[in-house]
């Protein structure tokens, strides 16, 4: 969706909108510390993913961001990004749909892929969830498929060791890296890195990552999330 085109009408109606929320950020040392890299890593996704931008990232009211993006599929790349960058938990909503917003001004977003995304804001808060996709009025299958897979990952996480998840998160900030290189940045073998990353289950981590990239971006169809 271009500039001239806001209301998400034109030729490209999907749009994703992503909001985020640090957890317990009322209890969190370091405030100001914290919101500035986390501005800094909000203007890094604007730099990253400046092709495919439709709003950009900004802070909206303290501890909440909101962007979005024309290319669905980059959700879960920005989310792990988030993840992988600053060092507080968050939740995510992702909304997908039609965005309205002001031609000039990148605050007063509407649309129902907007509203989608602060309701999967809500229930990530509810069950205690990290990211939960809404794509359409009620359920699909696919949407189902994403979040369950999503869930998967997230308990997979969650059950890392400290050692696999730093591991982890350097591979993914370093994906052209031989496990010999990351090996020399943790002070082991590249055989040490290949037994961390087969006991985290990787493989199969990244497999249900790029599944849940490859439907956000092909299998929402505009019947399907239309209101």
């Amino acid at each position: 969706m271009s500039k001239e085109d806001p209301s998400g009408k034109g030729q490209n109606p999907v749009n994703c909108v992503i909001i985020g929320d640090i957890k317990k950020s009322r209890k969190l040392d370091h405030w100001k510390e914290i919101f500035t890299a986390f501005q800094d890593i909000l203007g890094e996704l604007n730099r990253i993913y400046s092709g495919v931008i439709t709003v950009s990232f900004q802070p909206t009211v303290g501890d909440e961001f909101q962007g979005a993006i024309r290319t669905p599929g980059k959700a879960i790349e920005i989310y792990y990004l988030m993840k992988t960058r600053i060092a507080v938990e968050m939740y995510f909503g992702v909304g997908i749909g039609r965005v309205e917003k002001p031609i000039d001004e990148e605050l007063g977003m509407r649309g129902d892929a907007f509203y989608r995304a602060r309701d999967a804001l809500q229930m990530c808060k509810k069950r205690n969830r990290d990211i939960i996709v809404k794509a359409a009025p009620d359920h699909t299958p696919l949407e189902r498929v994403v979040n369950t897979v999503l869930h998967f990952v997230e308990v997979m996480e969650r059950s890392w060791t400290n050692r696999q998840r730093e591991i982890v998160e350097y591979y993914r900030l370093h994906p052209g890296h031989t496990y010999e290189k990351i090996g020399e940045h943790f002070g082991c073998t590249k055989q040490a890195v290949s037994d961390v990353l087969l006991s985290a289950h990787y493989k199969v981590v990244a497999e249900g990552i790029d599944l849940v990239r490859d439907s956000l971006q092909g299998g929402f169809s505009p019947g399907e999330w239309s209101s």
